[in-house]
């Protein structure tokens, strides 16, 4: 199966809905923002690495590293090309600052940062110098946070590990029917499981593609694809655009830098 690419976009989305078959790719707009009570942001993607500071309030995130609630003093790192959606509660909003963040191997996850006031004072005058304190408080914090709470969260952590190779196996392991583990993970992360593993495949080639010059039919091979043009159908699929197409777009210029100077999973 394929990765979906229809993205829904609601009315608290900045973004227009798209037109076509393909998913929008956000840009992202630095410095703060108000979140507005009850406003949900639907499933959506962006193509540059960006970390979230949670200024006053809380909300949740589904994404690739899991369900996520975060809060006030909170800092949640957002990989590139990491589709995700955020969730709002009904009674309060909350206050965000959006800071530039280098390219990462792993897939994000929240950590509570010790000197939020300084990372505030900080971007006042200077946005890349308050991303770079907000970036050594989340190192000395430890390891991100990726809660396994229930079900699908279990199942979510093994697609990502690459440990599920067959539902029906993982469900049997499970004591659960495939339909249950199905239907769970479905409602939880508003797509299939077998959705979400295509996905994180294709952006596994996807970070390749934009990194390397490696050939791509080795690419597709490393990635575990049957052949180049299975990967290229489902990259297109989950960005747009073809690898071919990706290698030659100036956007990406910056994660082929980056890809020398990465920061290592934690």
């Amino acid at each position: 199966m394929r990765p979906s690419a229809g993205w829904v976009l609601n009315e608290c989305d900045r973004a227009a809905s798209p037109r076509g078959p393909t998913p929008a790719l956000r840009t992202v707009a630095w410095g703060r923002e108000s979140l507005p009570a009850g406003c949900d942001r639907a499933r959506h993607q962006h193509l540059h690495p960006y970390a979230i500071v949670v200024l006053s309030g809380q909300f949740d995130q589904v994404g690739y590293a899991g369900r996520l609630r975060v809060s006030a003093g909170d800092l949640l790192v957002q990989p590139t090309l990491d589709a995700h959606a955020n969730r709002m509660p009904r009674t309060r909003g909350a206050r965000i600052l959006r800071l530039p963040w280098p390219d990462v191997d792993d897939l994000g996850g929240a950590v509570t940062v010790s000197d939020l006031d300084a990372i505030v004072r900080a971007a006042e005058r200077d946005l890349p110098a308050a991303a770079a304190l907000a970036h050594a408080q989340a190192a000395r914090a430890g390891p991100v946070r990726r809660p396994v709470l229930d079900l699908p969260d279990l199942l979510a952590a093994d697609l990502v590990a690459g440990d599920v190779r067959r539902l029906g196996r993982w469900s049997e392991r499970h004591g659960i029917a495939r339909e249950t583990a199905s239907r769970a993970f479905t409602a939880a992360f508003g797509v299939p499981a077998r959705q979400f593993r295509a996905e994180l495949r294709a952006r596994a080639a996807w970070l390749q593609i934009v990194r390397t010059r490696d050939g791509l039919a080795a690419i597709a091979a490393t990635t575990g694809f049957a052949d180049q043009a299975h990967m290229t159908r489902d990259v297109r699929a989950l960005t747009g655009a073809s690898p071919a197409r990706w290698r030659r777009d100036p956007r990406v210029v910056d994660l082929a830098r980056a890809a020398r100077h990465r920061v290592p999973s934690r």
